[in-house]
């Protein structure tokens, strides 16, 4: 039987094993815990290194750190390389270069992006170059600054995009990948108050898919092979009926292209969307997310089985997906402390 080797990130103690690797059964999606390793506060997003053999973890504290650490999955092996400091309060995100050569981060309260390099053996070198944001937004509970929440690569650019929760902008850095030094190259606004946090790619067409964690929305964007983007479309996350509290989390692209996914904390479910021939998105439906917060999820190669890592029941849920490209059968549910993210080692 074939299976996939998955870490977690979580909001846990030093104390705790923060950091797990699972083992996911690609026929009956059985998820099962391997072993888990501790000495990290709140280890939340993980960076795989593109070779498999290491990947970086950001503990997002105050005066946070970066911490590397190589695996070898098949033998439940996992091993600290090294430390770097976040440069900044709350690293929030963490990114590997699709060189594995650079290492890119956000501070969501330092209001930096970072630049490092990646050695040879997966240790985190001294910071190469850094950019600081600045702004505000309209929310004053969550825009009293800025507040940079994610920096993602555009596939096969040294280009990176960094959504700013605080400021409403998506901006697009070139990244000289000899020095790391940072070049802004275009910024856009989004809706005020919105609040952009994470964004994914279409895998053949040039199209991003951008969540506004604030008001609950999905924005559409093509984008130039010089990193500018161009709005095409604006869609809800939740009902117009659904009068609680909501913020929206992670979303990602099938890696067919055929379907968008976001979640939503508070509705507590994952939106489904078919992606159209010329890339706008026609909504599919909502499904539950088999638990409370669902802070990230991700799909499994084949995009059969998406793993909701629900933050705030304390549980890692496997929703199956049907034919029509909806996750639907919660087919397992594992207890886990506080899980925020969860990735697959490629």
């Amino acid at each position: 039987m074939a299976s996939s080797y998955l870490l977690t990130g979580s909001y846990s103690s030093e104390k705790e094993p923060g950091i797990k690797l699972w083992e996911f059964e690609d026929t009956t999606g059985e998820l099962t815990e391997l072993m888990g390793i501790a000495g990290i506060e709140r280890p939340s997003f993980i960076a795989v290194h593109p070779n498999g053999t290491s990947f970086v973890a950001a503990s997002e504290v105050g005066n946070g750190e970066l911490v590397s650490y190589w695996i070898q999955p098949a033998a439940r092996k996992i091993v600290e390389i090294n430390r770097q400091s976040s440069n900044g309060d709350h690293p929030a995100h963490v990114t590997i270069d699709e060189t594995g050569q650079w290492l890119l981060t956000v501070t969501y309260s330092g209001a930096t992006v970072n630049v490092y390099p990646l050695h040879a053996d997966g240790a985190i070198g001294e910071l190469a170059a850094s950019v600081k944001h600045e702004g505000s937004g309209p929310n004053l509970d969550r825009q009293d600054a800025a507040h940079p929440h994610s920096v993602i690569q555009v596939p096969g650019e040294n280009l990176f995009l960094v959504s700013d929760l605080g400021t409403d902008t998506i901006s697009t850095y070139k990244l000289d990948a000899n020095t790391g030094t940072l070049t802004l190259k275009y910024k856009v606004k989004t809706e005020a108050g919105a609040g952009p946090r994470h964004l994914s790619f279409h895998p053949e067409k040039p199209l991003v898919y951008s969540l506004n964690e604030i008001n609950s929305t999905l924005l559409v964007y093509k984008i130039s092979q010089d990193g500018q983007l161009e709005f095409l479309q604006l869609l809800p996350l939740v009902p117009d009926s659904y009068t609680g509290e909501n913020t929206s989390a992670e979303i990602t692209v099938s890696s067919d292209g055929l379907f968008v996914y976001a979640s939503n904390r508070g509705h507590d479910s994952i939106a489904s969307f078919a992606v159209q021939e010329n890339g706008t998105l026609e909504n599919i439906g909502l499904t539950s997310s088999g638990g409370e917060g669902p802070r990230h999820f991700t799909l499994i190669p084949g995009n059969v089985w998406m793993v909701v890592a629900n933050e705030n029941s304390h549980t890692l849920v496997v929703l199956k997906i049907v034919g029509s490209g909806a996750p639907c059968a919660v087919e397992n549910t594992i207890q886990t402390t506080a899980p925020v993210c969860v990735k697959v080692i490629k």
